[in-house]
């Protein structure tokens, strides 16, 4: 279980405007008429803030954590702070959070704007564990619904995208597969809920974290 909880923390980040009817554009979902299809991706601003719960089901261990905009760079990405502690991560211009100065394919990449429904890619990367490792992950991502959820921060209109794949370790044996769901809110500019789930070698309990938005404060 241990060898599962340094792969999964190499993977996930510490820590994902107004809603547009753009023509042409269709609704995924009946009665969701809230948000359209495609949806673009987010404009940040310095100050937006997000507050999150992340929750380790196995272990029962949660924590409270919150990013704040520092900047906004011209490309559309923004540097982020998280509090408590005063690390910095990046918000990518796709509502992706990755290690500073990681490659925009760094493992943490789940969105791909436009946001389309039905719509599939890949999401493969290379990340270090928490004890140093090299870590492969190949995954598809898809498009799958247009779904309203509650939140500790209230209930959203959301584009879910689930990612399913396999991890492998760069030496020695291992690996297994993954499975993690997203739902991105275009009113909170940020993936509002995450479940993300592992096995080794596909044998024994998943290890399950889950992550929930508590409050937020964004600028249109």
């Amino acid at each position: 279980m241990k060898a599962i909880a340094k792969m999964h923390s190499g993977f996930l980040a510490a820590g994902c405007v107004l809603m547009v009817a753009c023509p042409g554009s269709s609704s995924f979902a009946a009665g969701t008429e809230s948000i359209l299809l495609p949806q673009d991706a987010p404009h940040y601003r310095t100050g937006d803030s997000w507050t999150f719960l992340r929750t380790d089901l196995l272990s029962g261990k949660s924590r409270t954590f919150t990013q704040t905009v520092s900047s906004v760079r011209a490309d559309g990405s923004a540097s982020l702070v998280i509090a408590p502690g005063g690390a910095r991560v990046e918000l990518t211009s796709e509502a992706n959070v990755i290690p500073d100065g990681a490659d925009q394919r760094a493992c943490g990449i789940a969105l791909h704007f436009p946001l389309r429904a039905g719509a599939r890619y890949e999401a493969d990367c290379q990340a270090n564990g928490a004890a140093g490792e090299t870590v492969f992950r190949r995954a598809q991502c898809e498009v799958e619904a247009v779904e309203t959820i509650s939140t500790r921060a209230g209930s959203f209109s959301t584009i879910r995208v689930r990612m399913k794949g396999n991890w492998s370790p760069q030496s020695g044996a291992g690996g297994g597969p993954i499975d993690e769901t997203l739902w991105y809110a275009p009113t909170v500019k940020r993936v509002v809920r995450e479940a993300y789930q592992v096995r080794l070698a596909g044998k024994g309990v998943p290890a399950t974290t889950e992550i929930d938005l508590v409050r937020y404060a964004v600028k249109p």
